[in-house]
């Protein structure tokens, strides 16, 4: 992104290009999933969002095939397209870019995190996931990144108690030493019903848990993005 762009967008009263990087090295994390879900929590909130779609599954893009509203705007790329495409975002005035990156794109995966401001490190509370997360957690301390955990597809409570896996997931993820996001999505179905309507579950269904989740959870990720937002909300009470 260059100093002028920049410069640009904030002479004009506008907030500078947030980015955004959502990894996982194994597959079947749900990374896609949160990333389209939170690229429409952004929407919601009057944000232009950009996604760039660097799975060669495409899956995003797929997704916002289906959609009726034109929003986000999803683009596919490769570790050439990468830096164009961000350039394009903020050329255009978008206010937040979501990077959704390959299962094992240990390269591509290195090219987003050095442009991200904040990298979302995805798993399931699996030993397989988390195990898998270390060289990730790595990369993003190496770059001085700041990383978020998120703990997605997790089971759900019985009689009122958390699985025991959870416990030792927590545990685990401590270790990466970054923070744990205090909101873990759960594995619902009204996560995977929105997907086949090119929807995220806000608009899907805006009351459900998993409209919930998101909620909370983007609230803590634009937090990080946008300090300002804190202090409003501070002033504002």
């Amino acid at each position: 992104m260059s100093p002028e762009s920049r410069a640009d967008r904030a002479d004009a009263g506008g907030r500078p290009l947030r980015k955004l990087v959502l990894l996982s090295r194994k597959g079947g994390t749900g990374k896609t999933t949160l990333s389209v879900n939170l690229a429409v929590a952004a929407l919601r909130e009057g944000l232009g969002v950009s996604i760039v779609d660097l799975d060669l599954q495409g899956s995003a893009t797929a997704w916002a095939a289906g959609r009726k509203n034109a929003a986000p705007d999803v683009r596919p790329a490769n570790g050439g397209t990468l830096f164009p495409v961000a350039n394009a975002a903020e050329r255009a005035g978008r206010d937040l870019l979501i990077i959704d990156t390959p299962a094992g794109g240990d390269a591509i995966s290195g090219a987003a995190i050095r442009l991200a401001d904040l990298a979302i490190l995805v798993c399931r509370p699996s030993y397989f996931d988390l195990a898998a997360l270390v060289p990730a957690a790595q990369a993003v301390r190496e770059a001085g990144k700041p990383g978020l955990i998120v703990l997605n597809q997790a089971p759900s409570r019985r009689a009122g108690q958390e699985s025991p896996v959870i416990a030792r997931a927590v545990e685990a993820a401590r270790a990466l030493g970054f923070p744990i996001a205090p909101v873990g999505l759960r594995a619902r179905v009204a996560f995977q019903e929105s997907l086949w309507r090119g929807l995220g579950v806000l608009e899907f269904e805006p009351r459900s848990p998993a409209a919930a989740e998101i909620g909370r959870l983007w609230s803590e990720v634009a937090d990080t993005l946008w300090p300002d937002r804190v202090e409003h909300r501070g002033a504002a009470e």
